[in-house]
C-alpha cells in the first residue's frame, strides 16, 4: 500500500446556492493560496490511469545515466571526498559538518534535481525544514492557528548520522513513484546505487544539498501516520510539526505527554526507524510560561514574538554596530553578515519592533543604519 503525495492546489470559498442565484457577478475567493502544502495519501494500489501518466523506465533510465557518468566517484575513497569540521551548537557541544568537494557536491546537487523534478520528491505538509518557502515561523504558525496552549517538544536522536541506506530503501519502497521503481530488477539497483552516494560511514552526512531532501522524502510515511493519528487522538485534536529532528506536538488543553511519546516511540518501531526519541530533549508546558519552540516564542495571548532577550541584543548590536562605524572601528565581513541576518529574522517575525529600533537609531545618530551595513556587505 504505497504513500501517494502531491502538492496541494489553491483553496477557494466554494458558492453557496443562494450565492449563485442571489450573488450576481459573485466568484469563488481564495482562501488559502500556500503554495508550499501538500497532500499525502494512503492508497491500496496506484490505479492503471494515473501510473499510466509516469514514464517509470525513463526515471530508471535516467537513473542509470546517473551512475553511469559519476562512476569515477564511487570507485574514491568516500571519505576523501568531504573536509570535515566541528561548528558549534546554539545549545552547546559542537557538531560535525562533512563538506562535499566541488565534484561530489555538483553530483548530488544533479542528483537532487533528478528526485526532484523527474520523480516528483515532495514531503509531507508537516515537514518544515529544508522547504522553500517555509521555515521556522511557518511552522510556529500551524500551532498558532490552532489556538494551542499546551506543548510537548523532543527529538530524534542523532537523525541523520543514524540514517542507514538500507532504512531509506525501505522507505522509498511504501512511496510512490518510488514504489514502482524498486519492483523492476534494474529499477532497485540503480535507486540504490544512485542512493550510495549519498551516505558516508553509514549515515546521512550534514553539510550536503541532499540530505536534507532525502530526510524528508524517508519520513514522509511516518509524518503521515503521526499527523493523522493525532488530529482526533482519544477524543483531542493536536497539531504535529516536524522541523527536521524536532518534533512539535500541541493541543487547546493539557494531555498526558508520555502517552504521545509512547505514540511516536511506537510509530517508529513500526516503520523500522534506526533513530529514537531523545528523552533529555522532551519538555512539556503550557504556554503561561516560557514556551521556547524553534527559537521562537508563542506566549499566552497567541503571540509570536522573538522574546525580551533577543529583543535587547538586538538593540544593543545595532547600537554598538553604529558606535564602532562612526568611531572608525568597522565591524569584520562576518559579523556584518550575521546583524544582517539577525535583523532580516527578526523582520519575519515582528517587523514593526525591528523598524521601530532602526528607525531610533537612525534618528539618536543621525544616521542610516541599512545603508552602512549594505555598504560593507557589498565591499
Amino acid at each position: 500500500m504505497p504513500y501517494i503525495t502531491m502538492m496541494q492546489s489553491p483553496a477557494y470559498h466554494q458558492l453557496t446556492f443562494e450565492e449563485v442565484l442571489f450573488g450576481g457577478n459573485s466568484v469563488p475567493t481564495l482562501i488559502n493560496n500556500n503554495t508550499s502544502n501538500t497532500r499525502t495519501k494512503y492508497v491500496p494500489y496506484i490505479p492503471l490511469d494515473y501510473l499510466e501518466k509516469f514514464d517509470i523506465e525513463g526515471m530508471i533510465l535516467a537513473l542509470k545515466r546517473f551512475c553511469d557518468v559519476h562512476e569515477d566517484l564511487y570507485r574514491a575513497n568516500r571519505q576523501d571526498l568531504y573536509d570535515t569540521f566541528p561548528i558549534p551548537k546554539k545549545t552547546g557541544g559542537l557538531r560535525i559538518i562533512n563538506a562535499p568537494h566541488p565534484e561530489l557536491m555538483n553530483a548530488l546537487r544533479e542528483l537532487a534535481t533528478l528526485l526532484k523534478e523527474k520523480m516528483f520528491a515532495l514531503y509531507h505538509t508537516s515537514a518544515f525544514a529544508y522547504v522553500q518557502n517555509r521555515s521556522t515561523i511557518d511552522a510556529i504558525k500551524r500551532h498558532q492557528q490552532n489556538g494551542s496552549k499546551w506543548f510537548l517538544k523532543t527529538d530524534f536522536s542523532d537523525f541523520f548520522g543514524s540514517t542507514t541506506l538500507e532504512f531509506v530503501m525501505y522507505m522509498l519502497s511504501m512511496i510512490f513513484p518510488f514504489c514502482e521503481i524498486v519492483k523492476k530488477e534494474d529499477g532497485r539497483k540503480y535507486l540504490e546505487k544512485a542512493m550510495e552516494l549519498c551516505f558516508l560511514n553509514g549515515g546521512l552526512p550534514q553539510g550536503t544539498p541532499i540530505s536534507p531532501m532525502i530526510t524528508n522524502l524517508m519520513m514522509i510515511p511516518i509524518d503521515h501516520r503521526l499527523y493523522n493519528c493525532l488530529r482526533t487522538y482519544e477524543g483531542v485534536n493536536y497539531v504535529y510539526t516536524r522541523y527536521a529532528d524536532d518534533i512539535l506536538i500541541s493541543s487547546r488543553r493539557s494531555f498526558d505527554h508520555e502517552h504521545i511519546v509512547e505514540l511516536i516511540t511506537k510509530t517508529l518501531t513500526e516503520f523500522k526507524a534506526p533513530f529514537k526519541i531523545k528523552d533529555e530533549k522532551t519538555r512539556y508546558g503550557s504556554s503561561a510560561g516560557s514556551n521556547w519552540n524553534l527559537g521562537l516564542m508563542l506566549n499566552k495571548d497567541n503571540e509570536i514574538t522573538i522574546g525580551h532577550k533577543n529583543k535587547r541584543r538586538l538593540r544593543a548590536m545595532i547600537c554598538n554596530y553604529i558606535l564602532d562605524k562612526v568611531n572608525k572601528n568597522g565591524w569584520p565581513l562576518h559579523d556584518v553578515q550575521v546583524l544582517r541576518g539577525h535583523i532580516n529574522y527578526y523582520k519575519m517575525v515582528e517587523e514593526e519592533y525591528v523598524n521601530e529600533v532602526i528607525a531610533y537609531n537612525n534618528k539618536k545618530f543621525g544616521v542610516n543604519v541599512m545603508k552602512m551595513i549594505n555598504a560593507d556587505l557589498a565591499g
